[in-house]
């Protein structure tokens, strides 16, 4: 299986490098800033949702709206504010971002009940 993996692995590091000799950045400094612009256009998507939840009362879209958030916003701020402020393991923080994929989803899942259901 790991045979499977190895091109798309060189694939992703080629791509890497292209990107980061287009801008100039080191690799780390451009995975950040890429993972700030996913941040960035969460948080515009979760602000449009939860604007629809205040304007028609919509828990549907209070749930899509906390959904993105816990699969865009809240991974970035937390990886790097654990790996900030402790320095934790590599492991531990890819643990917190899995569980907040993990409540991401399940909230995004929830969003998809209709609202007499409940």
């Amino acid at each position: 299986m790991t045979a499977s993996i190895a091109p798309l692995s060189a694939a992703v590091g080629s791509v890497l490098e292209a990107v980061t000799t287009a801008v100039g950045l080191d690799e780390t400094t451009t995975i950040f800033f890429a993972g700030m612009a996913s941040a960035a256009l969460g948080t515009v998507v979760t602000w449009t949702a939860y604007r629809g939840y205040a304007r028609n009362a919509s828990r549907p879209m209070l749930f899509l709206a906390v959904g993105v958030a816990f699969l865009t916003v809240v991974p970035f701020v937390l990886s790097h504010a654990i790996d900030w402020a402790t320095g934790a393991a590599d492991a531990t923080v890819l643990l917190v971002v899995t569980a907040c994929h993990l409540l991401g989803l399940l909230a995004i899942v929830r969003s998809f009940r209709r609202p007499d259901s409940e």
